[in-house]
């Protein structure tokens, strides 16, 4: 639309990222020019790393009235003089109907997840290289076939003190080890998730949780959606 609506688009742009950030999923942002783009937070371990933008898109067709609708909202912010160039954006933006919204934000929520995911693999990986006490904690779950070993059991196994093994893990992964053994559990849990006939609780206690609520909680600030969310975006 010109000068004067690019820097008011991007006001709201930043504050519709910043509220989908905090909600931890795809929001609306509408722009002076009355259309409308789908914002996804990408998050990696629970923190936010960038967005997936779409748009942006008409919701109805610009008749006479509406396109009358827009000239007023146009002046109220002082940009009455831009009713050319939002005529041009219109004819620019596809007409999606809210059916098809919908399917536009669970494709951006299914790729933040897939990006989410490659992103907590890559780094779980990268630590893994760098750390060879992390290369031998790895070693002992594979030997003993238990994620709910104790952090004094594998330092008692590693010949070293818990307090060592703490600081040790922690400066060679950039985790501690309770938010490292919390993402293996995770990435356990989305697999056992693809079976169906496993109920959300058993899958939580199957992946090493004791407790739903928090196992909920987890694996919402870590993949970025709940365990039944997750499920139903792997059958689409």
């Amino acid at each position: 639309m010109g000068y004067g609506s690019g820097e008011l688009c991007q006001a709201r742009l930043l504050d519709t990222e910043r509220s989908a950030v905090e909600a931890g999923h795809a929001m609306h942002c509408r722009c002076p020019a009355g259309l409308t783009k789908l914002v996804t937070p990408v998050l990696i371990n629970g923190k936010h790393v960038g967005n997936l933008v779409a748009g942006p898109f008409a919701l109805e067709v610009l008749n006479a009235s509406r396109l009358r609708q827009r000239r007023r909202e146009l002046k109220k912010v002082g940009l009455e003089s831009r009713i050319a160039g939002l005529q041009a954006s219109w004819r620019g933006s596809p007409v999606l109907t809210a059916e098809k919204l919908e399917a536009v934000k669970t494709l951006l929520e299914m790729f933040a997840q897939y990006l989410a995911e490659c992103g907590q693999r890559l780094l779980l990986e990268e630590a893994g290289r760098q750390s060879p006490l992390l290369q031998k904690v790895e070693a002992q779950f594979t030997a003993q076939g238990d994620q709910a070993t104790t952090v004094r059991e594998l330092a008692d196994r590693l010949n070293i003190s818990p307090c060592y093994f703490c600081k040790l893990f922690r400066k060679q992964t950039g985790l501690t080890f309770t938010e490292y053994r919390t993402q293996l559990r995770v990435e356990a849990a989305k697999r056992l998730l693809l079976n169906r006939h496993l109920r959300i609780s058993e899958v939580a206690f199957e992946a090493g949780f004791d407790s739903i609520p928090y196992f909920n909680r987890v694996f919402r600030r870590l993949v970025g959606c709940s365990p039944s969310q997750f499920r139903a975006c792997q059958s689409r």
